[in-house]
């Protein structure tokens, strides 16, 4: 008798890889920014230990293009896809709560990339998975089926194998990338809530997310102290460091476009396929730039964290109309 596998692996493959030019330069794009994003802003750190601010500057970067793109859009049709800038303040209002999660999960993403290697950083990470599956169930209380709880488990195990061979193990970075990943969780699910409210468009929204961070954690800033110290820190006005930043800020904006770009041309499987190839050689790098020490114990938890995480996509949309 035929697979019972076969019918739905042969639509995921007919309708689900990159089947055009396009699509693949998308994928290839999102690598391409996302590492640039986690590396540089890695590097950043390693010799400029505040996170808040750094935070704030990536906002204030991508604003400013977002507003810059929005008015070029108006007389190049090539950027015609960009909206004008726009404030609506019931609109405004509306994504507040979004906002916060938005500030969060940035925040809690650098302070975590600040205290611990990047290879860790990427187990940390695979925590959205699990939580995404909490969270689903605490919303409609189904249970989540066999192979998706399989996937599951496996990520579980190897995010403890992972954390308790951590050669460079940090409290501080631990607690922050565990939120980080429950924050990106949790924002994700807010966003498909809240894009309604923008008749769609995520260029709409990230205009309103980006403005209202910046104008919420402005004040968080300053009561953090982050500024004062910074000023008198002896490598905050080297000329690498301005460089950097500006480089963090763009890549910011940048892996914004290429998440769209996905979106638009590329497929679910072929995102969450980039994810885990992003993630592998995210781990790769770590180790070649960084000289992240990773132990065999260690490197078999990201080993199984990335299988859980390819196990979880291609279930989803090898069988998209599955309960979760």
């Amino acid at each position: 008798p035929p697979s019972p596998l076969k019918e739905p692996l042969t639509r995921a493959v007919s309708q689900y890889l990159p089947a055009s030019p396009w699509a693949v330069l998308s994928v290839m794009f999102y690598i391409f920014t996302s590492l640039g994003m986690t590396l540089i802003n890695k590097q950043i750190f390693a010799t400029f230990p505040f996170p808040l601010l750094v935070t704030c500057y990536q906002l204030v970067t991508s604003l400013a293009m977002l507003w810059a793109f929005g008015l070029l859009g108006k007389h190049i049709p090539a950027l015609s896809f960009a909206p004008p800038p726009e404030f609506d303040l019931e609109v405004a209002g509306s994504v507040v709560p979004l906002t916060f999660l938005y500030i969060a999960m940035l925040t809690s993403t650098n302070y975590c990339l600040q205290n611990v290697d990047v290879s860790f950083y990427q187990i940390l990470r695979s925590l959205v998975i699990p939580i995404n599956l909490l969270l689903s169930f605490l919303r409609t209380g189904m249970l989540p089926k066999l192979t998706i709880t399989l996937s599951c488990l496996t990520v579980m195990l190897g995010f403890v194998l992972g954390s308790v061979t951590e050669l460079n193990f940090q409290p501080n970075g631990y607690i922050a990338g565990v939120l980080s990943s429950f924050f990106v969780a949790c924002y994700s699910i807010t966003v498909k809530q809240s894009l309604p409210l923008v008749d769609g468009s995520t260029w709409r929204l990230m205009h309103y997310t980006t403005a209202l961070s910046l104008f919420f954690i402005t004040p968080v800033l300053f009561l953090s102290g982050e500024i004062t110290s910074s000023a008198s820190y002896s490598m905050t006005f080297r000329d690498q460091l301005f460089w950097e930043m500006n480089l963090a800020g763009l890549f910011g904006f940048l892996i914004n476009l290429a998440y769209f770009a996905l979106i638009k041309f590329a497929s679910p499987l072929s995102t969450h396929i980039s994810g885990c190839l992003k993630a592998s050689l995210q781990t790769w790098l770590s180790v070649l730039i960084f000289g992240n020490k990773v132990s065999p114990a260690n490197a078999a938890g990201i080993a199984l964290t990335l299988l859980g995480s390819a196990m979880y996509s291609l279930d989803r949309f090898i069988f998209p109309n599955s309960s979760t």
